[in-house]
């Protein structure tokens, strides 16, 4: 890799780094009163387009290994924000349901990702707005292949 592709790349990691910890920071703020952390909103928002996910399902969505989505699973079941139930073919099979509890500020939560998401693209043309999302897919296919490609070195 050459040096300007070299600082390409360190810019455009450190410009996505910021706009992670810009979205975090203002979720987090946004959710304080729902006591739920961003991990667990992407949890709930997966889990409300898929309800009934299994929960391996679910931790290979959320790239999270088998304890990690055990242990946010665990609390968001105690928190009262989804439940865990077997599945009919298959006990062992976990599925996840989210509870009234979060139906209920669902809503709530759509509105504060719909806004973060005006907030970023102010000021983006339709045309512009279309590119840049084909862009990120690129970015994100991109991503997904290299860390595939480093599971399967180890």
């Amino acid at each position: 890799m050459n040096k300007e592709s070299e600082e390409k790349s360190r810019f455009a990691g450190r410009m996505i780094g910021e706009l992670s910890k810009a979205a975090h920071k203002y979720f987090q703020s946004e959710f304080k009163s729902l006591s739920i952390g961003h991990a667990q909103i992407a949890t709930i928002m997966y889990v409300s387009r898929h309800e009934g996910v299994s929960q391996y399902e679910l931790a290979k969505y959320l790239h999270l290994d088998k304890s990690s989505i055990t242990s946010q699973i665990r609390l968001m079941e105690q928190n009262g924000y989804i439940q865990r139930t077997p599945a009919e073919n298959d006990a062992r099979v976990m599925q996840i349901r989210l509870t009234e509890k979060t139906k209920e500020i669902l809503p709530q939560l759509k509105t504060v990702f719909a806004d973060w998401t005006e907030t970023l693209l102010d000021g983006f043309s339709e045309a512009e707005q279309d590119e840049l999302f084909q862009y990120l897919k690129r970015m994100q296919f991109n991503a997904r292949k290299k860390l595939d490609e480093t599971k399967n070195c180890k």
